[in-house]
């Protein structure tokens, strides 16, 4: 017996819990949306609304907006299955269409599209039936053509819109007399026939927008203000802005820590790519948070502080220099600096994948650096109290994903590393010993064994990182 797919087990699961749907457009894609290829456009009572999306988290869904297209009572939901592909639900909790950048319609159907709904004899999906597909299809078609600005985008997909049409396969003449909103006086000029499409006249289109106006959910008179702020909206997200869903309570900050060779910039790059499919999401490096020309004149400036190669246990009482208080007093300020802006870009929804986060424990991993003692002048106890503040005002993560691994398995891995200033294996052995116990400032710390198979490793690691998207 075939495996059924992510989107089916869930439609089955709304049908075990009675929880009506439909597919109410855009069925003729049906399968492409079943397969992950496409979206599948399900509408659900607004009375269900809460039951649903309490439901599609317990099953690993992810409710998201678009940042550029916001409307009321709709939403995005966004799951993947065991091979990384995903699946995506446009919901719609009330019946709202019209122009494709507004939707400035809330129409009275909800009753209509359940009453009439059929089980597709192909997958099961419940679907409209033929008659009330091509009425809504025909009332969808008239509102679209009733504006300059939404002919022009309409045209741009008719060949799509024209395969909707054709897979009603029925005659006009059923769509008379039918509905709550009658069409039978604009059906001539609609410019649909029995086996084609073509835009509808400009004239008939206008009346039958003027017949609806009671059912627009804004101001007739600020449409075009409306239209014009959308495509101001849309062209600044293209070519500056660039995002992608967002999460509409706010996003999280997701961080990997761990020694060097434990897997980290990999497992983010893949994580990111990952993510970055439907999400907007930003990343970051705290481990050297200045770039690599700025840590370059950092490690010149404090080229004589390194590790001692025949030292592998940190030297925790050894007074800091000036120097080097200097240079790690910097790096703290630009980790400050850094993490605020991870905060900050969360807080807009985005999901932000971050290489490391600070600790506030004294010479751990990526945390205070500068010990003082009697002898230390007034310098190095300034630079002290300054990175003390920086650590001490460093925001948390939303949860940190510490890498651990065999230290036999990070030596090979980081012999095998192709990086500028690669550690010396002695360092990666300080370095281990000294973190063993790493304590991130993150409100929670999932500490993940990276030691097997990567591709095994990487779908466990994406799994953890979903559950807490989603669980946030």
């Amino acid at each position: 017996m075939l495996k059924q797919g992510k989107l089916i087990e869930f439609l089955n699961t709304l049908d075990v819990e009675r929880i009506p749907y439909v597919s109410w457009k855009n069925n003729h894609e049906l399968q492409y949306s079943i397969s992950g290829e496409s979206d599948i456009d399900l509408y659900i009572p607004h009375e269900y609304r809460s039951t649903f999306l309490n439901l599609a988290i317990q099953e690993d869904w992810l409710c998201v907006e678009n940042p550029v297209a916001r409307y009321p009572w709709i939403t995005h939901l966004y799951s993947y299955d065991d091979t990384l592909k995903w699946f995506h639900i446009h919901v719609y909790f009330k019946v709202i269409t019209g122009e494709s950048w507004l939707k400035e319609y809330q129409l009275p159907l909800e009753r209509l599209l359940i009453d009439n709904r059929t089980r597709s004899e192909r997958n099961g999906v419940w679907v409209l039936n033929s008659q009330t597909q091509a009425y809504l299809f025909a009332l969808r078609h008239l509102l679209k053509g009733g504006s300059i600005t939404s002919r022009l985008l309409y045209r741009k997909e008719i060949m799509s819109y024209r395969d909707e049409w054709l897979s009603c396969n029925i005659h006009l003449n059923s769509i008379h007399d039918y509905g709550p909103i009658r069409l039978n006086a604009y059906i001539g000029g609609s410019g649909l026939t029995s086996t084609g499409i073509a835009i509808p006249d400009f004239f008939t289109a206008l009346r039958f927008r003027l017949s609806v106006m009671p059912l627009l959910r804004m101001s007739a008179w600020g449409l075009p203000a409306k239209r014009l702020g959308s495509l101001l909206q849309r062209i600044f997200n293209r070519y500056l802005f660039r995002r992608k869903k967002i999460m509409p309570t706010g996003g999280l900050v997701i961080a990997i820590s761990g020694v060097d060779g434990a897997g980290k910039s990999t497992m983010l790059k893949e994580a990111h790519k990952f993510f970055s499919g439907f999400l907007t999401v930003k990343r970051y490096s705290l481990g050297r948070p200045q770039g690599r020309m700025l840590e370059a004149a950092r490690k010149g400036f404090n080229r004589n502080q390194q590790i001692s190669a025949h030292n592998s246990r940190p030297q925790k009482h050894t007074i800091t220099s000036l120097r080097k208080a200097i240079s790690v007093t910097v790096l703290a300020l630009l980790r400050l600096r850094m993490a605020r802006k991870a905060i900050s870009d969360a807080r807009r929804g985005y999901l932000v994948l971050v290489d490391r986060w600070p600790t506030n424990e004294l010479n751990k991993m990526d945390g205070p650096r500068i010990v003082t003692g009697p002898n230390s002048g007034k310098l190095q106890r300034f630079f002290a109290s300054i990175e003390h503040w920086a650590y001490s005002r460093m925001p948390m993560a939303d949860v940190c994903f510490f890498l651990r691994l065999p230290l036999e398995i990070a030596l090979e891995r980081n012999r095998l590393r192709i990086k500028e200033g690669k550690e010396t294996n002695e360092e990666i052995m300080a370095r281990f010993n000294q973190n063993e116990q790493h304590s991130p400032l993150a409100c929670k710390i999932v500490t993940f064994d990276n030691g097997g198979e990567f591709s095994v490793k990487l779908k466990e690691l994406l799994a953890l990182m979903w559950k807490e998207v989603v669980s946030h």
